[in-house]
């Protein structure tokens, strides 16, 4: 008997190579960061590149973005604490995790062109309005898991209110970024 995932890689294999590529594609890793004083990532078309910089200790947190070939580079932001970021699988955008707080952590998408930053919360709070008692409890996490594809990610918003009892919660989004945000999934425990 042949495994699945033996299975879907020679079905891939037996697909045109136009086909093939893009079903490769899909997949961007996230990346943690930091990762030492400098971090490059490039971008899976090869057009862009992060620079992440942690010099003296991580005293200080940059995140540049490069277009390769060109001269010069651009600040994205500036951070506190650690990063996760992860290119589109055509390399159009990124995004980026920002845990800045020990008790929360935010999620945006950026264009490298123009580095207009779109704010995930704020995205999901005009779509779902309950959501903003999640946001605004006491350990709120919105975090990025991995792109679907080159205009949609699977987002996560996790954590737990302060007040007793003790309530943790759990709610996943699909968010397209040309528009469109749909609740897949929901958890509340107390």
């Amino acid at each position: 008997m042949i495994g699945r995932a033996l299975l879907a890689a020679i079905i891939l294999i037996q697909l045109p190579w136009p086909i093939r590529a893009q079903a490769k594609a899909v997949r961007s890793p996230v990346i943690s960061l930091p990762n030492g004083a400098i971090s490059r990532i490039p971008s899976p078309d090869e057009k862009w590149i992060l620079v992440f910089e942690c010099p003296n200790n991580c005293s200080e947190r940059k995140l540049w973005v490069e277009q390769r070939g060109m001269p010069g580079r651009r600040l994205v932001s500036e951070y506190e604490r650690s990063l996760a970021i992860s290119w589109a699988p055509n390399g159009s955008l990124f995004f980026v995790n920002d845990a800045y707080a020990s008790n929360e952590a935010r999620c945006y998408v950026v264009d490298p062109i123009t580095l207009k930053t779109t704010d995930l919360a704020k995205v999901i709070e005009t779509e779902d309005a309950g959501v903003r008692k999640f946001l605004n409890a006491g350990h709120s996490y919105l975090r990025v898991k991995r792109w679907i594809n080159s205009h949609e990610l699977l987002v996560v918003l996790y954590g737990h209110f302060d007040d007793p009892p003790p309530r943790g919660f759990t709610l996943q989004y699909r968010i397209d970024v040309n528009g469109g945000v749909r609740r897949v999934s929901s958890a509340s425990g107390g």
